[in-house]
């Protein structure tokens, strides 16, 4: 079994584990909108984001595996702008879809399920930290590589919480 892991944003990633090893792990494709006065120019180029798992796909045989998905569900928080909450929610929905399509069943786990597994708190550190005890492997070795981490915590949660 497969399993992609995804913590979306603007800053996000995507990972795929199987067999007890990490296998991919990217940074989310992101373009430009088109707007240019507002916080938030840029989205998912989806694009690029179905070019990444098809490619994924023909590397590690998705034809032949049985692939799942999991993605973190953002939270509306009203201490954040809307166009922030905007833009998380646009980004989930853009993912579902490109996943759901290309790679497999989509199951959406909020910060607090996966995040509890493991004792994390909103220490990004921490998570960076995990996942590189999880997987030496891991490209998580700069404080900007936090999303990397989540994405393959998540994927390992998954993978767990369906064994």
């Amino acid at each position: 079994m497969l399993v992609l892991g995804c913590d979306p944003g603007v800053t996000g990633a995507l990972s795929l584990i199987g067999n007890g090893r990490l296998l991919e792990c990217e940074d989310l494709p992101m373009c430009s909108n088109g707007l240019t006065d507002g916080k938030v120019t840029r989205w998912l180029d989806v694009d690029a984001m179905a070019k990444i798992v098809k490619d994924w796909s023909a590397r590690h045989d998705f034809a032949r595996e049985s692939v799942v998905v999991a993605i973190e569900r953002p939270i509306a928080m009203p201490s954040l702008p809307s166009t922030t909450t905007a833009s998380s929610f646009d980004t989930f929905g853009a993912l579902r879809a490109v996943l759901g399509m290309l790679a497999g069943p989509v199951t959406p786990v909020t910060p607090r399920d996966w995040k509890s597994f493991y004792g994390l708190g909103t220490n990004k550190n921490d998570s960076r930290a995990k996942a590189a005890a999880l997987y030496p492997s891991a490209p998580v070795k700069q404080a900007k590589h936090h999303n990397r981490a989540e994405a393959i915590l998540i994927a390992h949660w998954h993978m767990r919480a369906m064994s």
